[in-house]
C-alpha cells in the first residue's frame, strides 16, 4: 500500500507540473475546436499505455529496459517539439479567434481528422523520452513487488489519470469565462507555447 501511495504521488506530481502534453492541449484548443483537444487526450493516454506495454514487454522478454532507443528517441523528439514550437510562432499571426471556433456543438470531427489529432497525441507521447524513463522507473518498482493483476491494475490506473486530468484540462479552458480570455491573450498564448515547445527541445537535446 505504501509503494502505491508513493507511485500515486509521484504521478499526480508529475501530472501538475505543465509539460509538452499541457501546451500540446492548449495549441490544439487554440488552432481547432474542443472535440479535436478530446481526441489528442486520448492520444496521448494511448502513448502512455503503449509505452507501459512496451516496457513490460522488454522488462519479459529481455529482462530489462533497452536504453539504446532512448538515444534515437531524444533527437527524434526534439525535432518534433521543434516543429511544434515552429507551427506555435506561425500561428501568432492569427489575430484572434471566436467563440463559434471553439464551439462544442460538432459532435464528431470527419474520418481524417478524427485520425490526425488521435496520432497528434499519441506521437506526443510516444516521441517524449521524458515519458520512457518516468514510466521505466515506476514499473522498475512495482514489476518485482507486484503481480501480474496488480501491475495490470496500477498500469490501468496511471492511464486512466493521465486520461481524465486531461480532458479535465480541455474542460476547464473551454469554460466561457476561458474562451474569453483566450480571445484577448492568444498571440502571446502562442508565443509561450512555442518558446516552452522549443525549450523542451533543448533540454532534450542537451540531456
Amino acid at each position: 500500500m505504501e509503494l502505491f501511495l508513493t507511485i500515486a504521488i509521484t504521478h499526480f506530481v508529475a501530472l501538475l507540473t505543465p509539460g509538452v502534453d499541457f501546451f500540446l492541449i492548449l495549441k490544439t484548443i487554440m488552432q481547432n475546436k474542443i472535440n479535436a483537444a478530446k481526441l489528442v487526450c486520448v492520444g496521448i493516454a494511448c502513448g502512455n499505455a503503449t509505452i507501459l506495454l512496451s516496457i513490460y514487454i522488454s522488462l519479459f522478454l529481455l529482462g530489462k529496459i533497452g536504453t539504446d532507443i532512448l538515444h534515437y528517441m531524444k533527437y527524434i523528439g526534439a525535432i518534433y517539439l521543434a516543429y511544434l514550437a515552429f507551427q506555435c510562432f506561425y500561428a501568432t499571426r492569427l489575430k484572434n479567434i471566436s467563440k463559434d471556433y471553439l464551439d462544442q456543438s460538432e459532435t464528431y470531427p470527419i474520418r481524417g481528422k478524427y485520425w490526425k489529432n488521435l496520432l497528434i497525441g499519441l506521437s506526443s507521447s510516444l516521441l517524449n523520452p521524458k515519458n520512457i524513463m518516468f514510466y521505466s522507473t515506476l514499473v522498475i518498482l512495482i514489476y518485482p513487488k507486484y503481480n501480474l493483476i496488480q501491475n495490470l491494475f496500477v498500469s490501468v490506473w496511471m492511464v486512466a489519470v493521465v486520461l481524465f486530468w486531461n480532458l479535465g484540462i480541455v474542460k476547464l479552458l473551454s469554460l466561457n469565462s476561458y474562451i474569453i480570455w483566450l480571445q484577448r491573450y492568444i498571440k502571446y498564448l502562442y508565443y509561450l507555447s512555442g518558446f516552452c515547445f522549443s525549450a523542451f527541445a533543448i533540454i532534450l537535446i542537451l540531456s
